[in-house]
């Protein structure tokens, strides 16, 4: 009778544990089981990139948004250097995203901030970990800027961002009010000819014919402008709006007392995320989740734990 008392306990404890067992191994629950090295990777440097790219007096689920953000785009440049037909070690140096490093961190914050700055983006990735943007299970370009022209862009509109349908305009009222928003500058036109003669090669105007020279031909459907005609060429307003070192390509150009005058909106290309109208929502109780879903169109928030 003993002997079957102890063989009827021994069956009973293998019903009850042997399923749970299987459910730790299969979510790698087992003490001492070894991260992937490439998540882990990304997983340790994302505090670091995080404070490069948001500043960290942004609310927690504004830091949260930007994790996220930060994650998807690693993982995704990870996937696109690695090839099927050869795998090669990688290491997060590959991947061309700036991030700070911990004596830089302390020189901007003083140490004596450091581990209180940290202590939050830890928490903003820990709080996130694993937790990517995807569209048919592949990590989207997950685009974002400081501040849009009161609503951000349609790719579509974008030359060469036609295919990330996921990045669609939204409304973002509030951006108007970030610091920065509207800039007013000026440059000399001979300032401006020099900057535009390597994009414009033989269409380069000369610095007299400035600012009338160039026509701003097209804009998106958010203000920004897509085309710039000089001459027989036509460049991307991107690419103009970098040659002038402007805050975003929402410009206007005129001439005032032989100088050129430049109005901009926003900061920023436009696209994806703004981390301003991101921000407000945060204070208004929105969640990293409902900022994401409202900046990025018919996405998947997908656990790569």
């Amino acid at each position: 009778m003993k002997e079957k008392f102890k063989l009827y306990g021994s069956i009973f404890i293998l019903i009850i544990f042997v399923p749970c067992l299987l459910m730790l191994w299969v979510r790698g629950g087992f003490e001492g089981k070894q991260a992937d090295p490439v998540q882990q990777q990304i997983e340790d440097a994302l505090p670091f990139v995080v404070a490069r790219e948001i500043s960290v007096s942004s609310k927690t689920e504004t830091l949260k948004t930007q994790a996220v953000i930060a994650r998807t785009n690693l993982w995704r440049i990870y996937l696109e250097s690695q090839s099927e037909s050869a795998q090669r070690e990688w290491n997060i140096s590959d991947s061309g995203v700036e991030s700070y490093t911990e004596s830089e961190l302390k020189a901007l914050w003083r140490t004596s901030a450091y581990e209180t700055n940290m202590e939050k983006l830890r928490q903003a990735v820990e709080e996130t970990r694993g937790e990517i943007l995807t569209v048919d299970n592949q990590p989207i370009q997950a685009a974002y800027h400081y501040a849009a022209n009161c609503k951000t862009r349609n790719a579509s509109e974008v030359p060469g961002q036609e295919s990330a349908v996921y990045l669609q305009s939204v409304d973002s009222p509030d951006d108007m009010l970030a610091d920065g928003f509207l800039s007013i500058s000026y440059m000399e036109k001979q300032q401006m000819a020099d900057a535009l003669a390597p994009l414009l090669q033989e269409d380069a105007p000369q610095a007299e014919n400035l600012p009338g020279a160039l026509e701003l031909t097209a804009r998106d459907s958010a203000g920004y402008v897509t085309e710039v005609t000089c001459g027989m060429t036509v460049a991307n307003g991107e690419a103009v709006r970098q040659a002038l070192h402007l805050n975003s390509a929402c410009f206007y150009l005129s001439e005032l007392d032989g100088k050129i005058r430049i109005v901009t909106k926003g900061i920023g290309h436009g696209l994806g995320l703004s981390q301003y109208g991101a921000n407000e929502l945060a204070k208004e109780g929105k969640n990293y989740q409902e900022i994401l879903r409202y900046y990025y169109t018919d996405v998947t928030l997908e656990d790569w734990k």
